[in-house]
């Protein structure tokens, strides 16, 4: 219960970061830097008996589909500059994040160290591969404030 609880809270966070984002645009992009960190301390400690993996899978999709949020529906004129902007809090976001999920896994006794690597490894692969295939979403789109 608390997992799903957990993953709930965290996704809520990410449709409020959207929504905020989306009425007021730079905003949007200023908690992400705050927002990765925060979810991922909350999928972290909150859900005590979640598969490591499921850990950093979970932190993945939430972190891929703010930056989804935040590309498509954030207000704004999105230009090369303001995309370089958002993968910037994106990725400072992501390094703390990381830190966290690394001290989470490697603290849990239950698991054998080749589940907690690749538990470490999965986080910015997936974040690599999504950013390979839509580095540039959103860009050239216009939305009026």
């Amino acid at each position: 219960m608390k997992n799903i609880l957990a993953l709930t809270i965290s996704l809520i966070l990410v449709l409020i970061n959207g929504i905020i984002g989306h009425f007021f645009p730079p905003n949007g992009i200023d908690f992400t830097i705050i927002l990765i960190p925060t979810i991922t301390a909350i999928i972290c400690f909150a859900s005590e008996n979640l598969n490591s993996i499921l850990k950093s899978l979970s932190v993945s999709f939430l972190v891929i589909a703010n930056d989804i949020l935040i590309k498509l529906y954030s207000g704004g004129t999105h230009d090369l500059e303001g995309l370089e902007w958002i993968h910037f809090f994106m990725y400072c976001g992501i390094l703390i994040g990381l830190i966290i999920l690394s001290i989470n896994v490697m603290k849990n006794k239950k698991e054998n160290l080749y589940i907690k690597i690749l538990s470490i490894i999965t986080f910015p692969f997936l974040i690599y591969i999504y950013l390979q295939f839509f580095y540039q979403l959103g860009l050239g789109r216009k939305y009026p404030i």
